[in-house]
């Protein structure tokens, strides 16, 4: 039974329960549209284990901190009132990878006080980023919009996000979509380039 958001640790719904094998479940909190189960520390296990509180966390910031945990492999779970547990082993290094979000965040709470956002170039970046990850996630070799892709991948590496979109979010949508252009310019396989557009597409879905 999903009890709490894998990604930002919201609580569900009552509704929105149920295994990841039965249907997508999107997030009221962070917007994640959660179709599979990430890396979970399970309940009981022998070892140590630490917690974090991450209440004072936005949802995308929480998102962020656990996406940054799946890429290094580390496992974790989500527990009442937005606390993070992940195994004693690793508290050296998720105390490096919290320290180092919670230090980007500063620093854009900074930068946004007097820089504004993206404006309309950005939001139309990204509505074109989406348009050509759609297409190219079922025709990776569409010329068109592989050129589409990374003229619009140029502007938003290049821009403040869009008036609406946090930043934690905007670093994401810059990632997959640099990982995207980087293959596209690279003419890695069309296996490939399918995977990274169908990824960035799910991601920007709502966003756009």
């Amino acid at each position: 039974m999903i009890t709490y958001c894998p990604r930002c640790g919201a609580r569900f719904r009552e509704e929105l329960r149920g295994e990841f094998v039965e249907s997508a479940i999107k997030c009221e909190d962070c917007a994640v549209v959660v179709e599979g189960a990430p890396l979970m520390l399970a309940v009981g296990d022998d070892e140590d284990e630490v917690e974090y509180d991450l209440a004072e966390w936005e949802p995308a910031e929480r998102v962020e901190a656990t996406t940054a945990l799946l890429a290094v492999d580390i496992p974790y779970r989500w527990e009442p009132d937005l606390v993070l547990v992940v195994p004693a082993v690793a508290e050296e290094e998720v105390d490096r990878l919290l320290d180092e979000l919670d230090e980007v965040e500063e620093l854009d709470a900074e930068e946004d006080e007097g820089e504004g956002d993206g404006g309309a170039e950005a939001q139309a970046a990204m509505g074109d980023l989406f348009v050509a990850a759609d297409r190219l996630q079922h025709d990776p070799s569409d010329a068109r919009m592989v050129a589409d892709a990374l003229e619009a991948e140029l502007v938003v590496a290049d821009s403040l996000p869009p008036y609406g979109v946090e930043r934690p979010v905007w670093r994401r949508i810059q990632a997959l979509a640099e990982t995207l252009a980087g293959d596209l310019q690279e003419a890695a396989d069309t296996e490939t380039v399918a995977a990274d557009a169908r990824a960035l597409r799910e991601y920007l879905r709502d966003l756009v």
